[in-house]
């Protein structure tokens, strides 16, 4: 009778246990995370007898999960993708809403600049055209200054979302450390059984862990799962967690970096952090935001260079020559805030269409000078002191100690530098500072034409300059000018040869001469006087606009600015795309995760019932076998 009622018992026990596992999974259905528990039913050894082996009853051999660690694994790495993505397309956005506005955008503002210049070359001597320039100038001022004003808000709440996300990841770390020891701790005292709501609990902390920051996960043979960042940077081992951190950038307070705990002080791990929120917002400030400001800064360092390079040669309605129209920019330079050494660096423009948007940074290690291009990693090393860089002249002073380092950034802030000079809408310097004239009495129909001013270091001329056609200047029967008034002559010119044009030189100017001439026919090339009506300069300046000045001599200002307009609106489809697309995938990987571990309330519903009738065969059992001992008791009692 004892073994009939032990075999009863023991399933009443063992299905009691089932239907309590049924109903928490009915009642954690919607719990984010849980995982479906099933019990897994063992028969108890059997008993030896000498007919054989009678069973003995069941047991529950273990409550486990429902559980695929290669589906979670791939739920783990979407949601990273997932999440870092949707905050790449929220930024991307957010750029190209700034430069493609039509309202806000640079494009326009260019237009509106030099079509007001084209109003001045129409009619050079009138004052209202110069004030609207001088007006339209200050715009394009203001807009390059709000531009960057937006970037550099944009960063500053990228900052604060850094330090959220470096918090929220060290909260879930820490989190996951608890878990690990709670789990290592409950696997021993149960001896060896999973605690499975701890374990939901922790993958849930692990994805949600993954949303901010890309992870690889390593799981102990005690249970305890490690966790890295990175290339390898360990987050959590065992029931350690490691604390990331941020602290300003040696170059620039107001930017964050990203170190990690238990590595040296100040070391920056940015660079290898990938996915997630954290991932996505550290790369979006360095391939968006910063290369988006470096175009920019190209322009406007363009502009103000070749327009006051222009502006400078021209006359002004005071008769003067021209000055800067433009607050000249040049590459700012600054000192690593750990720097112990009296060293100091300047750095000079030297061309602005070598420009490429790179930031470099010159180190000394003691002996030599390393100079470093921070985009693409190339170096140079010297003992100094000066460097040359795509368009930029680098120049070393003082005694700097061995670790110091400089930031050469020549144009990152131009965009927050970018000034009007001119004021005074009379110092517009339209005209050329030169004219030339033809003599009345020349004989020929030679020409001297497109005089253009390369300087101005022999201006104002002492006095006119005189080119007289002479059949022996160079020589009996050597044609060409003489010249008067200039050092640089005679001119070699055959009219049988050149009459259809060749460029000279004098001085700080050129011109072409053409045609043919006759023996005495001269040209005079003098000072402007009076430019109220010249307008030859302001339409060199014109010219600028389409001229191809900027990328070694490929694109224009508009170009520029619209490649950088089409890559952001590319880059921002693309990010939205991607997000769309890695949403999908998430949501598949979800699926199929749940597919195996959630909870089916039908099924659930079908388990309780054939649990509840199990329940109740089992019981009849115990009642069987008490009336068999009941009746063998009244028998016995006889």
């Amino acid at each position: 009778m004892t073994d009939i009622f032990n075999i009863g018992t023991s399933a009443l026990v063992s299905l009691q246990r089932a239907i309590g596992t049924t109903g928490h999974n009915i009642a954690n259905v919607n719990t984010e995370g849980y995982s479906r528990q099933r019990v897994e039913f063992a028969a108890l050894p059997p008993q030896i007898t000498g007919a054989g082996f009678v069973g003995s009853g069941v047991t529950i051999a273990s409550i486990t999960r429902s559980y695929d660690a290669f589906l979670t694994e791939d739920v783990r790495a979407r949601t990273s993708s997932a999440f870092g993505s949707s905050m790449s397309a929220d930024l991307s956005g957010r750029v190209d809403s700034i430069l493609a506005n039509p309202d806000t955008g640079l494009g326009p503002a260019l237009d509106t600049f030099f079509s007001a210049m084209q109003d001045v070359a129409n009619n050079p001597g009138s004052i209202p055209e110069r004030q609207v320039l001088v007006r339209e100038a200050e715009v394009l001022s203001d807009r390059f200054r709000y531009l960057d004003g937006r970037f550099s808000q944009l960063e500053r709440q990228i900052s604060v979302q850094i330090e959220d996300a470096v918090r929220d990841i060290n909260d879930f770390a820490t989190s996951i450390a608890q878990l690990n020891e709670q789990i290592v701790s409950e696997t021993i005292r149960a001896g060896g059984q999973p605690p499975n709501d701890l374990l939901d609990e922790r993958d849930q902390a692990l994805n949600r862990l993954a949303e901010k920051v890309g992870i690889n996960t390593f799981e102990q043979e005690d249970g305890a799962v490690n966790v890295f960042l990175g290339n390898g940077q360990s987050l959590v081992v065992g029931n350690i967690a490691s604390t990331l951190k941020t602290f300003p950038s040696p170059y620039d307070v107001g930017r964050l970096s990203v170190g990690l705990s238990g590595l040296a002080a100040q070391t920056d791990i940015s660079s290898f952090l990938s996915g997630g929120e954290l991932g996505a917002l550290v790369d979006s400030r360095s391939v968006l935001i910063d290369d988006a400001r470096s175009e920019l800064g190209i322009i406007a360092v363009g502009i103000a260079d070749f327009v006051n390079e222009q502006h400078r040669l021209g006359l002004d309605l005071n008769g003067n020559l021209g000055t800067d129209f433009f607050k000249p920019l040049g590459p700012l330079v600054t000192a690593q805030t750990t720097n112990t050494g009296t060293g100091s660096v300047s750095s000079t423009l030297l061309d602005a269409s070598a420009l490429t948007g790179d930031e470099y940074e010159l180190s000394y290690d003691g002996a030599s000078y390393t100079l470093r291009n921070t985009t693409t990693g190339a170096t140079q090393t010297g003992a100094g002191p000066t460097f040359t860089v795509d368009g930029v002249e680098i120049t070393v002073s003082g005694a700097p100690a061995s670790g110091d380092a400089f930031l050469i950034s020549p144009v990152s802030q131009a965009g927050s530098l970018f000034d009007v000079q001119i004021t005074d809408p009379r110092a517009v310097a339209a005209a050329s500072p030169v004219r030339n004239s033809t003599s009345l009495g020349n004989a020929g129909n030679a020409t001297l034409t497109d005089v253009a001013v390369t300087g101005v270091g022999s201006l104002p001329l002492a006095g006119p300059i005189t080119l007289t056609f002479n059949p022996d200047a160079l020589g009996a029967g050597v044609p060409g000018y003489d010249v008067s008034g200039i050092a640089g002559g005679p001119i070699a010119y055959d009219p049988a040869v050149d009459s259809g044009g060749i460029t000279a030189t004098l001085g700080d100017f050129t011109f072409t001469l053409g045609g043919l001439p006759a023996d005495g026919d001269s040209f005079t090339i003098e000072n402007n006087v009076d430019g109220s009506g010249d307008n030859r300069n302001i339409l060199a300046m014109v010219d600028l606009q389409t001229a191809p000045l900027l990328s070694g001599g490929t694109s224009s200002f508009q170009d520029t600015y619209s490649t950088l307009v089409a890559s952001i609106a590319v880059n921002s489809r693309q990010a939205l795309s991607a997000s769309g697309t890695e949403q999908a995938l998430l949501d598949q990987a979800l699926s199929a995760r749940d597919s195996i571990q959630g909870v089916n309330l039908d099924e659930e519903a079908a388990n309780l019932i054939r649990f509840q009738q199990a329940y109740q065969a089992a019981a009849r059992v115990v009642q069987v076998a008490d009336e068999v001992f009941q009746t063998l008791l009244a028998a016995t009692g006889r």
